[in-house]
């Protein structure tokens, strides 16, 4: 059976305490500190990680403002653009109806400068007319410079009354 001696039960109790003092000296020591690596380890991990999060929402934010801005410019730039294509066309459209009104007075001048000299050729032709058959009825010629104005003023005259 079992003997209980209160010798070895010292003894154990003495082995145990000393065992104790000597793996808390090496053992216990040199784990607490791993166990204190590891969790500054973690720690700083976890911080780091906090760090990167905080970064990363940074320059999401800085990301989103600058892909706002550039909406913004890209709508500056088109508006701009529109603004331009606007003042070419005005311009351009100016320019069409200068030219046209230019074109349109040119025109007016030749017609009426085209009227002027049918208008003398038909005065000339209608004088001329008239001194073949006043010198038919008169049976005398009339070419003089004199019968030729006074042929003319008489036209002018019924040409202003006409």
């Amino acid at each position: 059976m079992l003997e209980f001696e209160p010798s070895t039960i010292v003894f154990t109790i003495i082995n145990l305490l000393v065992l104790y003092v000597i793996l808390r000296k090496l053992l216990f020591g040199r784990v607490n500190a791993v166990l204190e690596q590891r969790a500054a380890l973690v720690k700083e991990e976890l911080d780091s990680a906090e760090r990167n999060s905080r970064q990363a929402e940074e320059l999401r934010s800085e990301y989103e403002a600058k892909l706002t801005d550039a909406h913004q410019e890209a709508a500056r730039i088109v508006a701009e653009a529109q603004n331009r294509g606007q003042r070419v066309y005005e311009a351009k459209l100016a320019d069409a109806e200068t030219d046209a009104k230019r074109v349109h007075s040119e025109a007016q001048a030749q017609i009426a400068t085209e009227r002027e000299n049918m208008l003398r050729g038909a005065r000339e032709e209608v004088a001329s007319l008239a001194l073949l058959a006043a010198a038919k009825v008169a049976q005398k010629s009339m070419d003089s410079a004199d019968d030729r104005d006074l042929v003319e003023s008489f036209l002018s005259e019924v040409g202003e009354q006409a």
